[in-house]
């Protein structure tokens, strides 16, 4: 009985390997699409700050700020939305990222509420994690599962600026009951142009679903300020993406 138990428990493993290696290879950021309309709806994202979920992550993470930083200046608003399944195999699930503070302008204050449920279909959402971090996070989008466990990865969007100079980056994470999940951060956009210097860079990194996983990044690049065709300036190389839990990132409560 014992081996007959060791022998499923192998062969549901192998075929969690299979399933995340067939899987076709996954965009994780392109820093070309600096050059897309935006695609979040003003007016969703506004409504989704209304939704009872999405305030009990708020009312969770105020506190934790206010315990952090008494006088911090806040500025509540959804900044993103991605749906998967983040904390469940086949769960229903929106990442709600939300900005608590702007400043200081290094570490805004941010969190990312994972809400299950359909509004439409099973009223409100249930708030089922609720993270706190600091950072430039300016959005989010799902990147469907690579490592076989069933649960969807995320894309974390960063931008910072100074001195004219421009730099977007990405982090994957994955949530787990502890917190986040993190993979190193990866520049995937530069440009000077606000500094007087021509010329901008971007970077596509791709992940090849395994357990575990492998990435690639391509660089590309294009002259002058005025946009225009983007032409490859390096071949694609490997990534090293080494997961390990984010430390920085508070759990807060989802009651």
């Amino acid at each position: 009985m014992f081996l007959r138990v060791v022998f499923a428990l192998g062969s549901l493993t192998l075929i969690a390997c299979a399933d995340a290696q067939d899987a076709p290879a996954a965009v994780v950021a392109d820093g070309r699409d600096v050059d897309a309309p935006p695609t979040d709806d003003a007016g969703a994202l506004a409504e989704w700050a209304t939704r009872p979920a999405v305030q009990a992550a708020v009312r969770a993470a105020r506190a934790h700020w206010t315990a952090q930083d008494p006088g911090y200046e806040e500025e509540v608003r959804v900044l993103a939305v991605a749906d998967g399944a983040f904390t469940r195999p086949g769960a229903e699930e929106h990442a709600v990222l939300y900005l608590m503070a702007l400043w200081p302008r290094c570490c805004p204050k941010v969190g990312l509420g994972i809400v299950e449920g359909t509004p439409e279909v099973g009223g409100p959402g249930r708030l089922v994690r609720n993270v706190a971090f600091e950072g430039p996070t300016i959005g989010v989008t799902t990147v469907p599962d690579i490592d076989g466990d069933g649960l969807d990865e995320l894309a974390l969007r960063s931008a910072f600026g100074m001195g004219g100079d421009v730099e977007e980056s990405v982090r994957l994470v994955s949530v787990g009951a502890s917190g986040l999940i993190e993979r190193p951060g990866a520049s995937v956009y530069r440009s000077g142009c606000a500094a007087g210097r021509d010329g901008e860079e971007a970077v596509r990194i791709v992940a090849t679903p395994g357990n575990p996983p492998t990435f690639t990044a391509e660089t590309f690049a294009r002259p002058g300020c005025e946009g225009g065709s983007w032409t490859p300036s390096a071949p694609p190389e490997p990534l090293p993406l080494d997961a390990s839990p984010d430390t920085a990132a508070a759990v807060l409560p989802v009651d």
